[in-house]
């Protein structure tokens, strides 16, 4: 009878689901030599691992401040661990949904297990070093917090959000919105801004700036200086990836949760009204107002925005919690066509899992890419100089990670946007790449080859050519600083 009853429990099958992910990424997050997130999970990881030798990378504003007090620990295993951080982040996401769905009386709460396991997008990037994965938990926890009612710890976690990613401000705004109209909470707004306020104290008192949280933001700098190294797109580039931002099942889910939670508001039934008004302006208000934010930048080319789809793992708990909330209404209204909506469910978790399955077939184990093989010959390569004994700049995190370079020694090693062609000192090394070569650092591959001060030393040309970011051929020159003349 025991038996039965256990193989009847939906904890069992979550807890044995759980343990097969945790056990299946564990194992690619050792075996895989590449990542997702390109070279922002190296720095994400450089930047965590080395904030205990250089305390003020702790405040980093584009690492995020969270994310690197949180994830040193990780980060001082060695790159894996930052993988296995947001393995971690990702499964404990999943349980906190669940959870949240259990809190205020839904039924189907394995549901929004499952719709935050399933997305492509965020499989992909569970093996890397983005801060994505610490920005979910944290905001569905924020969630669980509010489902509770538990306000003032709840808004206190909602201050924190803009310290592991900046859209947090975004969140926030939403989230102040709900606090202060719809549930009149006005004794949580102290411990709303909390995070805001002992973070920017903190920041002012380092490094001497009472605005620190504004001015040291990188997305509002590069706003403000006009780079936009991207370019822009479509505002329905998100729309269109839905499907493998979360999921088939997620997509249709979110939408039909969206339309009943508005309809279920209009309502008025005061037997549901928190969770109708819960599930309409927080959970719906946060979930497309971040949407749409990520679709305009991307759309006006602001704030540095790339079109990353991987953004939209944030709130992959929210399309889960709508989701779930859409099914438990569906059955709730149309109780005697139960079977067939579990029969369409079905299918639609089955196609999902399905693309997911294509997807880990064709990608995993994770390779690292054409530009990092490159970079591996030139780790070698460099084995056979002394560079280590002058000044190094170069700005492609992957060769830190290979050649066990400190980034930060600023007495050998700076980036490459910093080399001054007249007073950088004699004996310099400069490895320029395609990539950030002409782009981040604005520094023409001619301009290096033209100065008299400087000497090509080595390249390295990929035997079959490729084309990198604003379609510049990828290449690799070394070059020395011999001399020190008024010539630029």
């Amino acid at each position: 009878m025991e038996i039965k009853k256990l193989l009847k429990s939906e904890l069992v099958y979550l807890l044995l689901i759980s343990s097969f992910l945790l056990s299946f990424f564990i194992y690619f997050a050792v075996v895989s030599l590449g990542c997702e997130g390109g070279m922002d999970s190296y720095n994400h990881y450089l930047i965590s691992r080395y904030s205990w030798k250089y305390p003020h990378l702790f405040l980093d504003q584009w690492g995020k401040p969270l994310y690197n007090i949180l994830a040193s620990p990780f980060a001082n295993i060695g790159f894996t661990g930052v993988k296995l951080f947001n393995i971690f982040l990702w499964i404990a996401s999943a349980w906190t949904t669940w959870a949240t769905i259990k809190k205020l009386g839904l039924q189907y709460a394995w549901l929004g297990f499952l719709l935050v396991i399933l997305p492509q997008v965020s499989i992909a990037n569970t093996i890397s070093g983005l801060t994505e994965y610490l920005n979910e938990f944290l905001l569905i926890l924020f969630f669980y917090l509010a489902a509770s009612k538990k306000w003032s710890t709840a808004a206190f976690v909602c201050g924190l959000l803009p310290f592991a990613r900046s859209e947090g401000f975004v969140i926030m705004a939403a989230v102040g919105f709900y606090l202060i109209l719809i549930e009149k909470q006005y004794k949580s707004l102290l411990l709303f801004i909390a995070g805001p306020v002992i973070f920017n104290g903190i920041g002012w008192i380092v490094e001497g700036d009472p605005l620190w949280i504004i001015t040291n933001n990188p997305y509002i700098k590069a706003q403000f200086k006009a780079l936009n190294l991207c370019g822009s797109g479509s505002f329905f580039h998100y729309f269109k990836l839905s499907h493998f931002i979360f999921s088939l099942a997620g997509s249709v889910l979110v939408a039909l949760g969206t339309i009943m939670a508005l309809i279920s508001l209009l309502k008025k039934t005061n037997s549901q009204a928190f969770i109708n008004r819960f599930m309409f302006w927080l959970v719906g208000g946060v979930f497309w107002l971040y949407f749409g934010v990520h679709s305009f930048i991307w759309w006006k080319g602001m704030m540095g925005s790339c079109g990353y789809s991987r953004v939209m793992v944030v709130i992959t708990p929210l399309m889960a919690l709508l989701g779930a909330y859409a099914f438990n209404n569906i059955i709730l209204n149309f109780t005697k066509y139960k079977n067939y909506f579990m029969a369409v469910l079905a299918i639609l978790l089955l196609v999902s899992a399905s693309h997911s399955y294509q997807y880990l077939k064709r990608n995993f184990p994770l390779q690292i890419s054409e530009e990092q093989k490159v970079f591996v010959e030139v780790a070698e390569w460099l084995k056979t100089t002394d560079y280590k004994n002058g000044m190094t700049y170069h700005l492609y995190a992957y060769l830190s990670v290979l050649a066990d370079i400190d980034p930060y020694d600023k007495n050998h090693f700076t980036d490459l946007w910093s080399f001054d062609f007249k007073y950088s000192p004699i004996g310099s090394t400069i490895i320029w790449d395609g990539h950030f070569g002409p782009n981040e650092c604005q520094i023409p591959l001619e301009k290096l080859k033209s100065d008299p001060n400087l000497v090509l030393i080595k390249s390295f040309i990929p035997s079959k050519p490729f084309t990198t970011l604003n379609n510049y051929p990828f290449e690799i020159h070394v070059f020395k600083k011999v001399k020190n003349t008024s010539e630029k």
